[in-house]
């Protein structure tokens, strides 16, 4: 979503300053291996300033959490707020057909851990990472995008439901992506495939099975419809995605699939 939405409506004349409002709603469905049934239903917002060669972005989402057991009995649901995520990027390299973007990123908690007592939406943890990602024109309507992003999270105390307190982290997280995308009047599309490593899961004292459940490795394929237009000379950009995703591993509490529409509206000042 971040690199999806991040892009330009129109193509940045000179050192023009930019300011971009996202709004965003996603139902997400997710069916795990065990048979454990949840969703996650909300919105996003974000806010994009770039000035010369930099950008600064926050992004924050909240949802509402359900959670039901292989006989569809309810077990969670409730609403949550995700972690607030800002990002300072810079422009490395840029010519006539490659952009380069180097990036800092940090992740900060809005609520506790709630992992060991049932889903959670957002990590509620400190993250803090890199991000690097480009774009190669391919010719003056197509393009192939590509990214890297690396986080760490820092350990922080949890508890159960019985309140006994833990030292947890979910480790350390990496994103791979690859798209295509072509665009055409004001009409536009995008195909990609994303891959995540979230691994070195750590707790102490040992709690149950929560590092087979929070360790995964994941695909994604998604696809975006992008229609572009002007109000009052207002660039406008609306976007209608759907994403495919399942967990390679693990294979019990794995997402057997995971779906994802979501829809956005974007106003670039």
């Amino acid at each position: 979503i971040a690199q999806i939405t991040k892009q330009p409506i129109l193509k940045k004349e000179g050192k023009k300053d930019n300011f971009l409002i996202v709004g965003l709603i996603f139902d997400q469905y997710q069916q795990k291996y065990n048979k454990i049934y949840q969703n996650f239903a909300g919105g996003l917002t974000s806010l994009i300033y770039e000035f010369r060669s930099y950008f600064v972005r926050s992004d924050f989402a909240s949802a509402h959490v359900k959670s039901k057991d292989k006989c569809k009995t309810n077990i969670f649901s409730n609403a949550q707020t995700d972690d607030i995520l800002f990002t300072f990027g810079h422009n490395l390299t840029k010519n006539s057909n490659n952009t380069i973007t180097l990036a800092g990123l940090l992740g900060i908690p809005t609520h506790k851990v709630f992992i060991l007592q049932h889903a959670d939406f957002g990590y509620g943890q400190v993250g803090t990472g890199l991000q690097f990602d480009g774009e190669y024109e391919l010719d003056s309507i197509q393009a192939v995008t590509y990214g890297l992003r690396y986080v760490y999270f820092i350990p922080r105390k949890a508890q159960d439901l019985y309140k006994h307190s833990y030292i947890f982290t979910i480790g350390h997280m990496t994103d791979l992506l690859l798209a295509y995308k072509a665009h055409w009047t004001k009409h536009g599309i995008e195909f990609g495939y994303s891959a995540r490593f979230q691994l070195g899961g750590h707790i102490t004292p040992n709690f149950d099975n929560i590092i087979k459940k929070t360790n995964y490795i994941r695909s994604n394929f998604y696809s975006v419809y992008k229609y572009r237009f002007l109000i009052k000379n207002v660039a406008n950009r609306f976007l209608l995605n759907f994403a495919y995703s399942f967990d390679h591993t693990p294979k019990i509490f794995g997402n057997r699939y995971i779906i994802t529409p979501w829809a956005s509206w974007n106003i670039s000042f």
